[in-house]
């Protein structure tokens, strides 16, 4: 009897539809993602099973196909050799890059999960995305910026810049107004490295500033920096010191003078030396329209005197007091500045006459 049930209950099972009953799937084979066009398409789902493919990156703009994960699929274990396939899809194809950028690789697909059947075994992981393709370099590009100093270079003066042995006078200038263009009040100058401390370097005449090309230079008398913004003028019988010793004799403020412990006595011989050095000057090159003439440019707080200067196109020339000289009017322009070293600079000219503009920009230091 206890057959019979069992060949009944047998029987029974065996009638049951086998879409009752829970399916041996096999793994899904999910589809590749196209390949990306302006706008990439994603993979599409892997079904019950290995994840799909990657999509493809987009085109130079496009964007890349992100492919979806495979579905799991669930096995229950009819039996022990049923292997339990789930896994995630491929990751999507990198965004390709915007113009100029190189596009990125596509992310990582994530691991598969465990299937639930006994014996199953872990997913395999999604493969990574396909790397877009870079976009093509950007055109273009602003224009570089005029301002930004430059890194220390080799600095030297003219061998003609030769001093004999040094003698020395003082002087004072209680509302200067040099010949060299710079001005001030009380004995200070300003646009200088230390504003008390200036020197009067010998030319021919007040018409004829033979030295003029040296305004602005510096000069060391001991510990003293000391900046040249004057002229003394020997001609006839004025100032006889700077006659008589033009490549050797300096005439300074009273400040320069005891800065560098010496005395202003020209009949005193034998006393510290002076020499020429780069000015360590701080903040930058300042340039002035002269009050009363638009085609006429004072330079001032340089690191080493000034050669030639070009403004609009048009070349400057010194003009006995300091200031350089063109054609044609300069407000506003665009101008290069080289010094005596053949270092340039561009600035640009201001446009209030008499007033002073900080260019933004400053030659390299010396090395």
């Amino acid at each position: 009897m206890r057959c019979a049930r069992l060949a009944i209950s047998l029987f029974v099972f065996l009638l049951l539809p086998v879409g009752c009953l829970p399916q041996n799937d096999k793994p899904g084979q999910g589809a590749g993602g196209a390949a990306g066009q302006s706008s990439g398409s994603g993979g599409q789902a892997g079904s019950n099973g290995t994840g799909g493919k990657p999509g493809t990156g987009g085109s130079a703009d496009g964007t890349g196909g992100s492919g979806s994960g495979g579905s799991s699929s669930t096995e229950h274990s009819d039996a022990a050799s049923d292997v339990a396939q789930s896994g995630s899809g491929g990751g999507g194809g990198a965004q390709g890059g915007s113009s100029g950028s190189p596009a990125s690789g596509g992310a990582t697909g994530g691991a598969g999960s465990t299937g639930s059947g006994s014996g199953g075994k872990i997913g395999g992981a999604g493969g990574g995305g396909v790397q877009g393709s870079g976009g093509m370099p950007g055109t273009g590009g602003g224009i570089p910026g005029m301002g930004g100093n430059a890194a220390p270079t080799a600095c030297s003066f003219p061998s003609s810049w030769t001093q004999g042995s040094a003698t020395y006078t003082t002087y004072t200038l209680p509302n200067a107004i040099t010949a060299c263009g710079y001005n001030g009040n009380n004995n200070t100058i300003k646009n200088i490295v230390t504003p008390a401390n200036f020197a009067a370097i010998p030319g021919t005449s007040s018409s004829d500033f033979n030295t003029s090309n040296r305004c602005g230079a510096c000069i060391q008398i001991g510990n003293a920096i000391v900046t040249v913004v004057d002229e003394c003028p020997y001609d006839g019988s004025n100032n006889p010191p700077c006659k008589a010793n033009p490549t050797g004799h300096m005439d300074l403020s009273n400040a320069a003078a005891s800065a560098g412990g010496v005395k202003g006595d020209p009949n005193v011989h034998g006393q510290a030396q002076w020499k020429y050095i780069p000015c360590p000057v701080t903040g930058n090159v300042i340039v002035r329209l002269k009050t009363g003439n638009s085609n006429e440019m004072f330079i001032e707080n340089i690191v080493l005197p000034i050669a030639s200067v070009t403004c609009g196109g048009q070349t400057g020339s010194r003009t006995s007091y300091g200031a350089w000289h063109f054609a044609g009017n300069i407000p506003g322009a665009t101008c290069d500045i080289t010094d005596i070293a053949g270092r340039k600079i561009t600035v640009a000219a201001g446009s209030t006459q008499g007033q002073d503009v900080d260019t933004k920009v400053q030659f390299p230091k010396c090395q």
